[in-house]
């Protein structure tokens, strides 16, 4: 569906008419220019192209002009977009280490335990710490 979008001079919301050739692309043009206006239940343009900002502020200076990126706003929006990506990446470095980390401490772990059940201790005879033998059975 394409989005709602307000005519310059009133503020009125409308959209693009179904039957319309940019209707058709799934997204509205960020600039357009309309002949005409269809009110059903809704508010519709018709005759609708798409324009290059520039050329409305080449053609009707008097009307438009192009704000350049050097605009506080635009660039704390960017900033603060920027900002989000790093915090997002941050947290997702943090949580990569986090998890090797912990797959490190199992691994150790695992070995340790395998280490444990492997080594056993040689019995030499003797030796103090040498176990007492079985007791032989007499029948």
């Amino acid at each position: 569906c394409v989005q709602e979008t307000g005519t310059w001079g009133t503020g009125i919301p409308c959209k693009l008419h179904p039957s319309s050739a940019l209707y058709s692309l799934g997204y509205a043009p960020d600039y357009i220019v309309y002949h005409e206006l269809v009110m059903t239940t809704k508010e519709y343009m018709q005759c609708v192209t798409t324009v290059d900002p520039h050329w409305l502020a080449e053609m009707g200076p008097m009307f438009f002009s192009v704000k350049e990126p050097g605009n506080r706003a635009l660039r704390r929006e960017i900033e603060a977009k920027e900002r989000k990506e790093m915090e997002a990446q941050i947290q997702d470095s943090i949580r990569r280490k986090t998890e090797l980390v912990n797959k490190q401490n199992n691994e150790e772990e695992d070995a340790n335990s395998i280490r444990q059940r492997i080594s056993t201790s040689v019995v030499v005879p003797g030796r103090s710490n040498t176990p007492l033998r079985t007791p032989k059975i007499h029948y």
